[in-house]
């Protein structure tokens, strides 16, 4: 094996290989279970796998937060409540069946 030949295979192997470290135990351990039982000992698979779902979970959860913010905000400031119906911000009052203009 010539030197360029060795010299590309290192260069091939840095392209498509990742090393991380200061992995905890028990982290390590569930990835290499999860690689195993899940996607045949493929590393590579295993990490896309977790990051695509990784990325839909944080879309799921940021909705879910602005969605009980919402209710939040709506809970805090809720409409005044009259005897005849619910004021609203323009000045009307909502009744059951009929919305008057409130002078």
């Amino acid at each position: 094996m010539e030197k360029e030949e060795f010299s590309e295979i290192i260069l091939r192997e840095k392209e498509s290989s990742l090393h991380i470290s200061r992995i905890p135990k028990n982290t390590k351990e569930a990835f290499i279970q999860l690689s195993k039982d899940e996607f045949a000992g493929d590393y590579g698979m295993t990490l896309k796998s977790l990051f695509d779902n990784f990325a839909l979970w944080k879309l799921l959860f940021e909705n879910v937060d602005f969605k009980l913010d919402h209710i939040i905000n709506l809970l805090i400031n809720k409409p005044e409540v009259e005897q005849d119906g619910i004021k609203l911000l323009n000045g009307n009052i909502l009744k059951k069946n009929k919305k008057e203009v409130a002078k």
